[in-house]
């Protein structure tokens, strides 16, 4: 579980360099626990800074995601820069 915000902010911004870099969701790799990694792509989606991606939540509580053309948004990229 994520302590502070700035270690989120971490999370998000190795998961958009990855990303950006032309790593394939499913080809990141993670130094939390799968729950905080998968935490930190849902909020990277509701932050709308990857596009092409949706997610939903199965009855265990675990994040599945649907990839289709995902992309590296302009507010991604912009956030990379920020951290």
């Amino acid at each position: 579980m994520f302590r502070t915000t700035a270690e989120f902010d971490s999370a998000m911004g190795e998961i958009l360099k990855q990303l950006s870099e032309g790593k394939d969701l499913s080809e990141i790799s993670y130094s939390e626990s799968e729950d905080d990694h998968n935490a930190a792509i849902v909020e990277c989606i509701d932050k709308g800074y990857i596009s092409g991606v949706t997610y939903f939540y199965t009855q265990d509580g675990k994040a599945h995601f649907s990839v289709i053309n995902l992309r590296v948004t302009y507010n991604g990229l912009s956030f990379i820069e920020s951290i």
